[in-house]
């Protein structure tokens, strides 16, 4: 609850909210939810695996994609 919120808010300041931040560790569910309303994306808890988490980092930036692509159709 110290280090990722830290993190979002520096990166704002710079401008840079396309920043896709996500982490993991050893945090309470409750913190977890905090932290997505806080920015950031998603938290992995002990026993993710990499497959799990190079497949939802995929999906996320594909779907970034898309969606930066149909902005700019606008």
């Amino acid at each position: 609850m110290t280090l990722f919120p830290r993190i979002v808010e520096l990166l704002e300041a710079q401008g840079a909210e396309d920043v896709l931040v996500f982490g993991g560790g050893i945090i309470p569910e409750a913190d977890i939810a905090q932290l997505k309303q806080r920015g950031v994306a998603e938290i992995f808890t002990p026993g993710a695996t990499m497959a799990s988490i190079t497949e939802w980092l995929e999906k996320t930036l594909d779907e970034r994609e898309s969606q930066t692509q149909s902005e700019g159709t606008r």
